[in-house]
Order: structure tokens, then sequence, then C-alpha cells
């Protein structure tokens, strides 16, 4: 009898034990991102001898606390807010190359100028002081567009190497995911090392899902498998690496990147469309918002302002034709032109009136000085709603920047409401996975008293057969 309860009372001390190790841990690790509370499951231990009464208490598993489908939804909430979150960040960055709608120096500001002077010249075209302002607002006008164009390009070489450096922080994590996949595999569920597995797979998914959308599937033995875009970069102790690519329109010029999936030797396995995240955002903007060339119909600003420049030039260039200057006596006209190029790139005063206030072709008729018929058809142009798409010049490039404005807008309630949404769902995890203080220290005082009392068992039992054995029995 004696030897059997010293048994009960071993197998107590150390369930209770484990419990309190258990209990410990979870009170350690509060604060530590990731952590998923676990909590010691018993079983009595079934007695072997027919009639024996009682044969203690055994740890069957370490249970862990952890939902996976709000994991699930909370990776995908994750990519949407990531990608919304960075769009904000974008559209905020374009927003101040625009400097509008409030600036003195945006592109408006610099057109309605120009268009306050023509309308002096038509009142006074041999006023040279009027002529030589006209200049200098028009070469404003070009200063601007060429700086937009350049921040444009700063841009997107920005963007492009802060994909490269992005992709280039992913790759390791689907190589350690790889790596916890092999460990998992030989680990026996509810083990203390498994569930420390599963916290460390869960963090680093939810560090990938901010950059990509991922799809997770786990088979019997906790091993994942992850899928970008249906292609699966995680299988097994096997990870692909993500390779961005280059792709020139041998057409148009036009250059885009992709990110693709590539083996150990980045040759690309398959190319990767995504929609969500912080790449996807990446993706968008440069081959798309601040892409001069992007031919889809998804809306452009660099393209946009592109056809602004071209019209701009076209129409400016085509008014004054047909004007002759102050010194112009005879016929025909010399076709002059205020400005050249074609795009915010190329677009500058021409050469004809650089310098030369007195040949800028306000005139309809040669020797006539102070004829303003070309300065009124210059003027008219400011609300001209046939410049483009039924829009005159201010117009036109108003709802243009407007656009990015609005863009913007969206982006911000759109982040909002994920983010609460995202809160929520931590909140329901927190609350099923995280660690309660006051729940832990009232575990803790209770594997202390079960402790205490198998101790006190054992003292028994070790009476007991003290005085068995002093009776020889």
């Amino acid at each position: 009898m004696g030897f059997r309860v010293l048994h009960i009372a071993r197998s107590g001390l150390l369930a209770q034990q484990r419990g309190i190790e258990v209990t410990s841990g979870n009170i350690a690790n509060v604060n530590t991102p990731g952590y998923t509370r676990r909590r010691v499951r018993f079983s009595p231990v079934v007695p072997e001898a027919r009639h024996a009464v009682g044969s203690g208490v055994q740890v069957r598993h370490i249970e862990e606390f952890r939902s996976r489908y709000l994991d699930s939804q909370i990776r995908s909430f994750l990519s949407r807010q990531a990608r919304s979150h960075a769009d904000e960040f974008w559209l905020q960055r374009l927003s101040a190359i625009l400097g509008e709608p409030n600036s003195e120096t945006g592109i408006h500001a610099l057109l309605r100028r120009f268009f306050d002077v023509v309308q002096e010249l038509v009142l006074h075209p041999e006023d040279l002081s009027l002529r030589e302002l006209l200049l200098q607002r028009a070469e404003e006008i070009a200063t601007a567009f060429r700086r937009l164009g350049a921040d444009f390009q700063a841009l997107r070489t920005e963007i492009s190497q802060r994909l490269a450096q992005r992709v280039e922080q992913l790759n390791p994590l689907f190589r350690r995911l790889a790596e916890l996949n092999t460990q998992r595999a030989v680990m026996l569920d509810g083990s203390e090392q498994a569930i420390a597995i599963e916290d460390e797979q869960t963090r680093l998914l939810e560090e990938i899902a901010r950059a990509v959308p991922i799809t997770v599937a786990a088979d019997g033995r906790g091993v994942l498998t992850v899928s970008i875009a249906g292609h699966a970069v995680v299988t097994g102790a096997d990870a692909l690496q993500l390779q961005l690519r280059s792709r020139t329109d041998s057409t148009t010029g036009e250059q885009v990147i992709e990110v693709w999936l590539s083996d150990a030797a980045r040759r690309p396995v398959a190319h990767l469309p995504l929609s969500e995240g912080e790449l996807a955002s990446m993706l968008w903007h440069y081959n798309v918002t601040v892409d001069p060339q992007e031919q889809s119909e998804h809306f452009s600003l660099a393209r946009e302002i592109n056809r602004f420049v071209e019209q701009w030039v076209r129409r400016i260039n085509a008014i004054l034709a047909t004007g002759y200057g102050m010194d112009d006596t005879t016929a025909p006209t010399l076709g002059r032109r205020l400005f050249e190029g074609d795009d915010m790139d190329t677009i500058r005063l021409s050469g004809d009136v650089v310098g030369r206030p007195r040949a800028l072709p306000l005139s309809d008729t040669p020797g006539e000085p102070g004829n303003a018929a070309v300065a009124r058809k210059l003027l008219a142009l400011a609300e001209d709603s046939t410049f483009i798409d039924g829009m005159s010049p201010q117009g036109f490039y108003t709802a243009t920047v407007s656009r990015i404005g609005n863009f913007l807008a969206t982006a911000h309630l759109h982040q909002e409401w994920l983010q609460a949404s995202l809160q929520q769902l931590e909140a329901q995890r927190q609350e099923l996975s995280g660690v309660n203080l006051d729940e832990e220290a009232a575990n803790l005082i209770r594997y202390q008293k079960a402790y205490e009392a198998s101790a006190r068992v054992a003292t028994v039992a070790a009476t007991l057969l003290d005085a068995l054995i002093r009776m020889g029995v």
C-alpha cells in the first residue's frame, strides 16, 4: 500500500509541477507578440491491477488556445490593410509633388498667371515689359512641367528600389517556413516544441501577408503549404523565391515590373499577379499611376499630364503660327512657336522667341504691332472647352490632379475601415489566445495547492511505510 501511495503522490507532484511550469511560461510571455496561451490537460492513470484503487495522474497533453480561422481572417485583412496603407502613402507623395490646389507655384496657378498676362497683352500688345513677362510665365510653365516629370521619374525609381528591398526581405521568410516545416514534421502534437513552432509560423505568415496575399494549408502533421496567386511558394521542406523582372514593350517602349516565382537557380517558374499587399500597391503605382507610357484604360497621372503638355504645346503653337511680331512687316508668317517638345521631359521655350519679346507673334497682320487679334485667340484658349475631353486647359488639369485627391480620400477611408475591422479580429484572437494574468494567477495558486497536497500525501505514505517496516510487515 505504501509504495502505491508514494507512486500516486509522485505522479501528482510531477503533474502539478508541469502545470506550474506551463502557467509560469504564460505569465512570462504575457507581452510576447504571437504567443499563444497554453494549458495543461490531465488524465487519470488507469490502474493495472484488477482491484487497485487509484493509480495517480498523468499529463495528457498541452493544449493551445488557437483559432486557425481567425488567423486566416487576420492574414486576409492584413494584406488588404497593407495595400490600402501603401496606397495612401504613395498618393500622399504624389500630392506633395503636385503641390495642388493651394500652391502658388503649382501648375494650376502658373496657368492662371500666364493667361492673366495674355489678357493684359490683349489691351496693350505693344508693351514690351508685358511681352517679356509672358515669356517668363511660359518659361515657368515649361520648367514646372520638366520638374514634375523629373519628380515622377524619381518617385518611380524609389518605388522600384522599395520593391527590390521588400522582395529581399520576404525570401528568407519563405526559407524559414520550410525549415520550420521540417522541424514540425517530427514533433508530437500537443508538445511544447510543436506549439512554439506554430507560434513562429503564425508570426512569419502574418509578416508575409502584409506584403503579398497568401493562402495556407496544413496537413495532419502541421506541415504548411503556402501559396501566392494559386502557386505554391513553400511546400514541405522546399521553398521557392520571389524575383522582380522588368519587361519592356517593344512597340511602345513602356517598361513595367512584374513579380515572379523562381527556383534556387533564379529560373522563372510563374508570374504572380498581385491584388493585395504592399507589393501590389507599389507595382500598381510604378506600372500605372506614374508610368507616362501606360497603355491601359486605367488612370495614369503621368500619362494624362503628358497628354496635357502635348495638347498645350500644339494648340499654343498653332495659334501663334498665324501671327506676326512687332518687327514683321511682310507676309507670309514665319510660323514662330512659343514651345518645343511634346511631354513633361522635353517641353521648353522655343528658340524662335527666347530672349526676343518683340518676336512674339501676337498680331494677325504684318506691320501692325498694335494689333492683338492673335493675343485674343490665345486668351480664348483659356476657356476653350475643346482643349481635351470637353474641358478647358485649366479645367482638364484641375480634374486630372483632383483624381489623385479623390483616390487619396478613398484610400484613407478604406484604411480606417480595414484598421477597425483588423482591430476587432485581433481583439477576438487576444480574448482566445492571449494571456490573462488574473486567470494565470488563479491557476498558479491552484497548482501550488495541489502540489502541496501531493507532497503531504507523500509524507503520510512515507510515515505509513516506515511504520510497516518497523512492524516487520
